[in-house]
């Protein structure tokens, strides 16, 4: 396996490519991916890596995340169904922990950080990706969000991730900020929404008071539609 070659196979998307550079990957780390999804983050890890472990609590990612492992063939990644706030490692078990896409789905974000802190090696890091709101657009994405994923709770504002960090006995080390201009369709597709919650997404978007669709930069033309929000990548380490 030629690791480089392997690794930029599973890239390409710009919050992969975000939290590579933030985790800084090497080739002795042990890697937890938590609410891992199908594993593209894992993906991305496990050529570069020792050994990742992805784990989450829904089976059907887990499900199709082991059928994408057997196509790729890749010998140090396993993926788990798991309890996001009792993980099922001793303590100091991981070098690197990556939460990519995930902290929005979850219902106590502090506890579940509080939780990858505990299986985090002396000196080892833990690596958050989101979304990120501001007052402007909060309510309005977050219904958005909603509409598109039932099991969406809370995009949050900066200022949250970082009470949600020190609960958990994290700080922050280092921070990259992005903003991502999605089609509409895409968007739509990749959540795998239905027909009738689509319609009522595009309805919604175009009822959105006009300062929120500037602050979305939200773009209409005929029967396609994109917007904008903004991420942002956090390194954290144990305090």
């Amino acid at each position: 396996m030629d690791p480089d070659r392997d690794s930029q196979r599973f890239k390409g998307d710009p919050s992969v490519d975000l939290v590579m550079e933030l985790a800084e990957p090497a080739a002795a780390d042990a890697v937890v991916d938590v609410g891992c999804g199908v594993g593209a983050m894992s993906f991305a890890l496990a050529p570069v890596v020792a050994a990742v472990t992805a784990v989450d609590d829904r089976q059907e990612a887990i499900d199709e995340a082991r059928r994408l492992t057997l196509e790729v063939g890749l010998g140090n990644l396993e993926f788990s169904l798991a309890n996001l706030y009792a993980l099922p490692f001793p303590e100091a078990s991981f070098d690197l922990a990556v939460c990519r896409n995930a902290i929005h789905r979850f219902a106590e974000p502090a506890a579940a950080l509080r939780e990858v802190a505990r299986v985090l090696a002396p000196g080892g890091r833990l690596v958050v990706y989101d979304t990120v709101v501001t007052a402007e657009v909060d309510r309005y994405l977050n219904e958005l969000a909603r509409l598109a994923d039932s099991s969406h709770r809370r995009h949050c504002r900066p200022d949250e991730f970082l009470a949600q960090f020190d609960k958990a006995g994290l700080s922050v080390v280092a921070e990259r900020d992005d903003r991502r201009t999605v089609d509409l369709s895409y968007w739509l597709e990749a959540g795998a929404v239905d027909a009738d919650r689509a319609a009522l997404i595009r309805m919604r978007l175009q009822e959105l008071p006009l300062k929120v669709q500037t602050a979305l930069d939200l773009a209409v033309a005929d029967r396609s539609a994109s917007f904008s929000y903004d991420v942002a990548g956090f390194r954290l380490e144990r305090t």
